[in-house]
């Protein structure tokens, strides 16, 4: 067999199952939706997928809206996926009222760090069960963020264990906290407030989490939300999503890149897609 007919022919197998391919996406669902929460952290899955599911022929929405807004259209199949459910712990009121409405096709990390965090400066401050003894350091205040967050609601029952009745809880948008935290460490004040990774806060600025020895800051795992159906009307989206893992330290980078910059969530998709075609391929695979 002669090298031009070997050549030829490859190219006609190839052709024929790009052509295979494409039948086969078409017959799957085109167009996905995905949630996306107030959260920089969030956009990386999100945009992620985005890229790659519009690499393979699908045309991708992302749908931005409040956590409790995002489960509600989750369950009413007004969206396809939504990317950033925490799980069994922090979101817990949310997997109860919605319980059976979705189902979870994959989990993007495990055991995710979170809590509340003084500076580090504060070297008499190491557990939450410290925050009474030093109340006057911390004008008896703990900073969260926005109400309808499970980590507001995390932060109530935290109060409320650790007998705080002392502190008022000061929710507001996850910036205007992190200025509060900045401006306070600036003059080496004190301040306790709600406190993840992946999040550059622990780049930008010397924090450490405080123990929780009353265990009201469970870990959990952050993972991918579906309508019932996704996995027969779109295996293809739904086989990324079940198979996607992050690490804290890639999307720390990625948030980064943002804040430092001025990266677009678009523009690190892309090329962290053309970089990591392999892994990407893995994601793919059924």
């Amino acid at each position: 067999m002669s090298l031009s007919f070997i050549l030829v022919l490859t190219a006609c197998n190839g052709e024929q199952q790009e052509s295979q391919d494409n039948k086969d996406n078409k017959k799957e669902q085109q167009t996905i939706s995905i949630g996306l929460d107030p959260y920089d952290y969030a956009t990386v899955p999100a945009y992620l997928s985005k890229e790659i599911l519009e690499q393979e022929g699908f045309e991708v929405e992302i749908v931005e809206g409040q956590i409790g807004i995002l489960y509600e259209a989750l369950a009413n199949q007004e969206i396809d996926a939504f990317i950033d459910i925490w799980a069994p712990n922090l979101q817990s009121s949310y997997l109860k009222e919605y319980e059976g409405q979705f189902e979870i096709a994959g989990t993007l990390y495990s055991e995710m760090p979170l809590g509340v965090a003084v500076p580090a400066y504060m070297e008499d401050v190491n557990s939450i069960a410290d925050l009474n003894k030093y109340k006057e350091k911390f004008d008896k205040n703990v900073y969260a963020i926005d109400p309808g967050s499970g980590m507001a609601d995390t932060t109530k029952k935290m109060v409320e264990a650790y007998d705080m009745k002392d502190f008022e809880i000061k929710n507001s948008s996850t910036a205007a906290m992190l200025a509060q935290v900045e401006s306070v460490m600036k003059d080496k004040g004190g301040i306790v407030f709600n406190a993840w990774r992946p999040h550059p806060m622990f780049v930008r600025m010397d924090l450490k989490f405080l123990d929780d020895p009353k265990n009201v800051w469970k870990l959990d795992d952050v993972q991918v939300g579906v309508t019932p159906d996704l996995q027969e009307q779109s295996p293809t989206a739904y086989t990324l999503f079940s198979n996607m893992k992050l690490t804290l330290q890639q999307v720390e980078k990625w948030i980064m890149a943002i804040d430092s910059e001025g990266k677009t969530p678009e523009e690190l998709a892309e090329a962290w897609v053309e970089e990591n075609q392999d892994k990407v391929n893995k994601w793919l695979e059924k």
